[in-house]
Order: structure tokens, then sequence, then C-alpha cells
């Protein structure tokens, strides 16, 4: 492992524990067991390592959670959702990276972040699941389609909310697919 990896990997646990403003640049030098010269070769600043390192957790993912030759919107929500989830249960530093970054909301940090890493997924063909092509002929014509874009974007962003940190995949699974009968069916009932 070179030392920009492990100055990122070392990174990773840090963020992961601490928020951006507490976090120590000094104990990631420390921790890597590097130079602040070497450091600084690599990494600009604070702000680069750590839009950085969120940028290849955001990659990962992606990654993870791309799935091929789906095209019914449910289904590949379902499946990316549960990807996603999984990825999270499984690589739990990036999991606590991300929720600290979800904290940071509003921040100069956090924007700058967030622009950062849209512009790469973009740029990289890793848009948002509702830029894939998917069969819209479930979706009533009364919705626009940049309303159900950003609806279900709304959805997606605060699924965290309906999941317990304990619960397994089984139960993840069932909260989800709950989600998706929502989004699908809506809370009326059906006659």
């Amino acid at each position: 492992m070179n030392k920009r990896d492990t100055i990122l990997k070392v990174a990773l646990k840090e963020f992961s524990r601490n928020d951006y403003e507490n976090a120590s640049v000094n104990k990631i030098i420390k921790d890597a067991n590097t130079s602040k010269g070497n450091f600084y070769h690599y990494f600009e600043n604070k702000e680069e390592l750590y839009i950085t390192l969120l940028k290849e957790a955001w990659r990962k993912k992606a990654e993870f959670m791309y799935i091929k030759n789906e095209h019914d919107i449910f289904a590949l929500l379902h499946k990316q959702v549960l990807a996603g989830i999984k990825f999270s249960k499984e690589n739990p530093e990036y999991y606590q990276l991300s929720r600290r970054f979800a904290q940071e909301k509003n921040t100069n940090i956090y924007n700058r972040a967030l622009a950062e890493i849209t512009d790469e997924c973009k740029n990289q063909g890793l848009n948002a699941i509702t830029e894939t092509k998917y069969d819209k002929s479930t979706i009533s014509n009364e919705f626009p389609n940049e309303f159900v874009d950003n609806f279900i974007s709304v959805v997606l962003n605060n699924i965290n909310e309906l999941i317990d940190e304990n619960d397994d995949i089984a139960k993840i699974d069932e909260k989800l697919l709950l989600v998706i009968k929502v989004l699908k069916n809506g809370f009326e009932q059906q006659i």
C-alpha cells in the first residue's frame, strides 16, 4: 500500500469517528506514520482529504449498487437500495463516514463536498438512480418526470430514518418493501 492509500485508510477511521471540524490532520499523520510534508504532498489541506475520501466512498458504493438490465423502476429501487444497505453493513467505516457527512448538512464543507461528488458522479456516469433508463409506463402520466425523480430522491435520501441501526438485512428488506409498495401504490386503500 502506498503512502497516499495509507493516509486515506487512516483518514477513513478518523472521519468515521469524528465530524469534519473535530477530525485531526495531526492524528491522521501520526497514525499513518508519515510526515506533514508527505501528507501535504498528496493533499492540499484537510478539506481536500475529506472530499477525496467522500468521493472514494461514493464511487465504491455506486459500483456496489450498480444493477444491470433492470427496467422496472420499483424492482430497480428495491435492488439498489438493498445493495446500498448491504454495502453499508459490509463497510461500517464508510457507513459511519456517510452518516457523519449527512450531519454536516447546511455547512460550507457539506455544500462544497456535495457539489464535487455530484460533478464527479455526472462525469463518471454514476448518476442518481432516477437517471437510470427504466420503464416509466408503470408511473401515472399525471406526475411529471422531474417530480417523480425528485420525490424518489427525497424518499431514498431519508430511508435511514425508517431503519433501525440494529435491524438485520431481512428486517431492512421487509421495511424497504413497504417503502417500495407505498411508492408504487400510495397509502390509499385499494378497492
